[in-house]
């Protein structure tokens, strides 16, 4: 029997609640802790910034440290310095079982008559929270709730989720996840504390891959780090996808602009147009318009803020000789246009692709 789907992982990879370590995120750490020993520790915490760049492996090590405490702070050795615990630590094997009686982690669930996720975390999935709340903490320590992420709730829920943040259970800190805040409640933003999670830097990103990068050549893994803009959750996913050679298919089919080469162009929109070709179509469609932005932000900045790629800054220097940035914004809009379009009315995926390259041309 195949394992149930769950929407705060990414299949194949570890879950972010075995990761013990968060790497570059040292001053949120540094902030969050500063806020835990001064004794007006702050009840809910919205952490925010792009998908894939460590927030819920920082929101499980919040919640492993807080666990591992006792009271509101401080300690036998005086306040602690670090967020780290002890891996033999006895709630390391009920974390890692999804067990722990005081973690209780609010997600999309698994739709068992639709068999597959809901598309949000709904008010009955709110309300669950009630019996977590009705159990006392053991020994005065915390509860803790992670809520991955808070973007998905639909309105009830979003409302529902409020009244609980308005009269917060004793000894509870949230910790609400959000790659878009700005889309939030703003009732529900003002009673937050923001932790915003920044971009990784390059060789931040490169220590993430490392574990996961015995089949990456160099080259590729330095087109990840480039594709990722600092998240390396989206390195991950470009990876499984074959992120890295549809970004050089891109690449090498422009090298020769305003002509393309028939043969690859048409291989390429075959591919993505099989039935196995899923992926490499939701790549291509995702890369060929970020690339496009790419293009323009460096252009703009005449080459001196964008570190490129090999290849790269050439391809973009033969693009913009033919034609204006002006163009290449527009089509930009009009890429991000089609492929929103294809996906509302089910276009021709073939057509789809052929259309984004043909469309630079005319």
């Amino acid at each position: 029997m195949s394992e149930v789907p769950i929407s705060d992982g990414l299949e194949g990879f570890p879950h972010p609640r075995e990761c013990r370590t968060v790497i570059g995120h040292s001053e949120a750490e540094r902030e969050f802790l500063n806020s835990f020993n001064s004794g007006r520790f702050h009840h809910a915490w919205l952490i925010t910034g792009l998908k894939g760049i460590g927030k819920s492996s920082f929101a499980y090590r919040a919640a492993r440290f807080l666990l591992s405490q006792e009271g509101s702070g401080g300690g036998l050795f005086g306040p602690p310095e670090t967020l780290d615990t002890p891996q033999d630590h006895p709630l390391e094997a009920l974390l890692q079982a999804g067990s722990h009686p005081q973690l209780s982690v609010l997600r999309r669930r698994y739709d068992e008559k639709g068999k597959k996720l809901f598309k949000v975390i709904r008010i009955d999935d709110v309300r669950s929270l009630s019996s977590f709340f009705g159990l006392k903490p053991e020994g005065g320590g915390w509860r803790v709730v992670i809520v991955d992420s808070i973007d998905e709730m639909n309105i009830s829920a979003a409302n529902a989720f409020l009244k609980i943040l308005e009269e917060p259970p004793e000894q509870t800190v949230f910790l609400m996840l959000s790659h878009r805040p700005a889309g939030l409640l703003p009732t529900i933003r003002s009673r937050c504390r923001m932790l915003p999670l920044q971009p990784l830097k390059n060789d931040k990103v490169r220590d993430v891959l490392k574990p996961f990068a015995e089949d990456i050549s160099p080259e590729q893994m330095d087109i990840l780090i480039t594709l990722s803009e600092g998240s390396p959750g989206k390195a991950l996913l470009l990876q499984q996808a074959g992120g890295a050679d549809v970004f050089q298919s891109i690449l090498q089919l422009f090298q020769s602009y305003p002509d393309f080469d028939p043969a690859k162009l048409h291989g390429l929109a075959d591919n993505a147009a099989k039935k196995d070709g899923e992926a490499l179509y939701r790549v291509l469609t995702e890369l060929f318009p970020w690339w496009l932005s790419r293009l323009v932000r460096t252009v703009s900045t005449q080459f001196e803020q964008t570190e490129c790629l090999p290849d790269e800054q050439a391809c973009m220097a033969r693009l913009v000789n033919h034609r204006p940035v002006a163009f290449w914004v527009d089509i930009w809009e009009k890429s991000n246009h089609l492929v929103e379009r294809a996906d509302s009315i089910n276009l021709d995926k073939k057509q789809v692709v052929l259309d984004l390259f043909l469309s630079t041309t005319r």
